[in-house]
């Protein structure tokens, strides 16, 4: 369990905001730095689910998973932008002048 929800925070980051950089205008390497430096943000989840906890909705078992998949995303960001950023500057989308 806790391994499939590793897997799907990492993707859906690295997809989610990957893809949002390609829409406005960055290459896909770029992109994919933008999204693995997304990676760690989990403390929102870890949030949600100690409310949850506190509520009763999710037991002691969700709520450590969720503090797990927080820790290793946390962990594992370092080197996914290394990977990425290996040899390459982060290039932005050209800039359009502003019209006065």
């Amino acid at each position: 369990f806790v391994g499939v929800l590793i897997v799907v925070a990492i993707l859906s980051k690295l997809i989610g905001c990957g893809a949002g950089a390609m829409i406005t205008g960055f290459k896909i390497r770029s992109a994919a730095v933008i999204g693995s430096g997304m990676v760690a943000r989990g403390e929102v989840g870890l949030i949600v689910a100690g409310i949850g906890l506190e509520r009763g909705l999710i037991d002691n078992q969700v709520f450590t998973a969720a503090i797990i998949v927080v820790l290793v995303t946390t962990i594992v960001t370092p080197p996914l932008l290394r990977l990425f950023l290996e040899g390459e500057r982060l290039k932005a989308p050209p800039t359009r002048a502003m019209k006065g």
